[in-house]
């Protein structure tokens, strides 16, 4: 063992020496704790963050990458269900670029990538099919960035165009989507889906567009629009509207009874058909001039006799009859005034309120005193309930089943403590092992400066120097032997080595600790010289 090693090993081995069972088993426990906690750290310190190298992966794709990556020794995760592949932050860059020499993933020579594959002997049938297929392509990824779509498929029929025809069929496309789980869209997502469809066909309308899901569930069809599939837009608002009003009742009931001791529930009846009213009305002031005008006169006078007679016998005219003067006289005048007209065009807004009924129930445990008429009255003011409109409120208090409510408020309880408890053991045991590793330090420090004190206290003896000599003598005795060749000489020896020995003996009794500090001393030179 090197000589500068054996000090301190000799001064561990003493100081195991010294501790019982019961502290080494404490000291273990405690090397093999920081032992696992300084290893756990460094694993968590030198783990790598991990970014996305491709999302939203064909399956084939998925497995050519991951092939490659386990060729090349890199480290990934798998996410999204395998359509996501992470790799360490720091390779990213390196990745993509060595996965794209490779021509991984495939999936990306799709959209309008395919028009650059055509050659010149391409047919136009090819061309019109590659272009199509380059549209659905182009707007699947399209529809694939909105939130909850993992996968779209798009599906475009265009219409051949004809030069003579005169009734052209209309484009139509169907998009079927994959949302991510628990995902669902609303009416103007869907709606969404619908116009980034058609606004990009030249001629395409909304209303022919086909939305699915991967459930087979139909959001949107041809000729009804965003169906019940994609939320039904008048049960939302009415569902809206009744919770608002609600809301604001149970403010008014929670302050007086206390919360959960009273539930309001309204109905709301809302017209949202949409109405367009025109109305035109004409009207005249006097004394306004006319625009036009004109005036007619006929006027005849005569003195002859008049033209006939009275009809004699055998029809014949009698000419001495009906003779006598004529006059005739005919004015008559138009005018065309002006007339005032005024055109006005309503538009009903959808919304109108038809009738509301409320019903409100509370505790009987904490209702019984209060006055129910004042009650419907704060009720119906915070709705604004009309009576003329036929609404209708109705107010009544029953005893409540607190069962469940009990059984969840004692679970919460239960949960608490318990948190608290293992909170506070957690900190028992944080505490009880620093200061189990604070009274080590303190113990094997205060050791090391009692025996440094110790050592410093100790006085070199002063001993004869037949004293010394036997002290050698007995010392190298006992790493080498020494031959025997003179029993007188011997004898004389041990006489000597009696009387030395004697004094040794004394000098032991008298002054211990010096001498234990000597022989320390030499064992540690021996030590050292072995």
């Amino acid at each position: 063992m090197p000589a500068a090693l054996a000090g301190p090993v000799e001064r561990i081995r003493s100081a195991l020496a010294t501790i019982s069972l019961g502290q080494k088993v404490v000291i273990g426990l405690l090397t093999a704790g920081l032992l696992l906690g300084g290893f756990f750290f460094y694993r968590w310190i030198t783990a790598p963050t991990y970014a996305p190298l491709f999302s939203n992966l064909a399956s084939t794709d998925a497995s050519a990458i991951v092939d490659e990556l386990n060729a090349a020794g890199a480290a990934y995760e798998l996410a999204d269900g395998g359509g996501t592949i992470m790799v360490p932050n720091e390779q990213v860059y390196d990745l993509r670029l060595s996965m794209s020499g490779k021509g991984l993933p495939a999936g990306n020579d799709t959209g309008y990538a395919l028009l650059d594959e055509q050659g010149i002997t391409t047919s136009e049938f090819q061309q019109q099919v590659t272009y199509q297929r380059a549209l659905q392509d182009e707007l699947a990824r399209t529809l694939e960035s909105l939130e909850g779509v993992r996968t779209a498929v798009v599906h475009l029929a265009l219409p051949e165009e004809e030069v003579f025809a005169s009734d052209e069929a209309e484009p139509t496309a169907s998009v079927l989507l994959d949302l991510a789980p628990g995902t669902a869209l609303d009416s103007g997502q869907v709606q969404a889906v619908t116009n980034l469809v058609s606004s990009s066909i030249e001629g395409m309308d909304p209303e022919q567009v086909t939305v699915a899901d991967a459930t087979g569930a139909v959001l949107s069809a041809p000729g009804q629009g965003v169906t019940s599939a994609a939320g039904d837009a008048r049960s939302q608002l009415e569902q809206d509207y009744e919770a608002r009003l609600a809301s604001n009742a149970q403010a008014v009931l929670d302050p007086i009874l206390g919360p959960g001791r009273a539930k309001v529930s309204v109905r709301a009846d809302v017209d949202l058909d949409q109405r367009s009213t025109t109305s035109e009305t004409h009207t005249y002031e006097e004394g306004t001039p006319p625009i036009s005008e004109s005036t007619t006169t006929e006027e005849y006078t005569g003195n002859g006799a008049a033209v006939g007679g009275i009809l004699g016998p055998e029809n014949q005219a009698d000419a001495g009859a009906g003779t006598g003067d004529s006059a005739y006289n005919k004015e008559s005048t138009t005018a065309n005034n002006a007339v005032g007209t005024t055109v006005e065009t309503v538009e009903g807004a959808p919304g109108r309120i038809n009738r509301l009924t409320v019903s409100v129930v509370m505790d009987d445990a904490v209702a019984g005193n209060l006055n129910q008429a004042q009650v419907q009255q704060l009720v119906g003011n915070a709705i604004g309930l009309d009576v003329a409109r036929g609404d209708d409120i109705t107010v009544a208090s029953m005893a409540f089943d607190t069962t469940a409510a009990d059984a969840a408020a004692a679970e919460l309880e239960a949960a608490r403590e318990a948190e608290e408890q293992a909170q506070l053991w957690s900190l028992i045991r944080t505490g009880g092992i620093a200061l189990g590793i604070a009274l080590l330090v303190l113990v094997v420090w205060l050791r090391s400066r009692r025996r440094g004190e110790d050592e410093e206290d100790y006085e070199a003896l002063e001993l004869a120097d037949d004293v010394m000599a036997e002290l050698d003598r007995i010392r190298i005795e006992s790493t080498r032997a020494v031959p025997v060749v003179d029993n007188a000489a011997l004898e004389m020896e041990a006489a000597e080595r009696a009387r030395v020995r004697g004094e040794i003996a004394t000098m032991v009794t008298e002054k211990p600790d010096e001498v234990a500090a000597m022989l320390r001393g030499w064992l540690s030179e021996s030590g050292a010289k072995s």
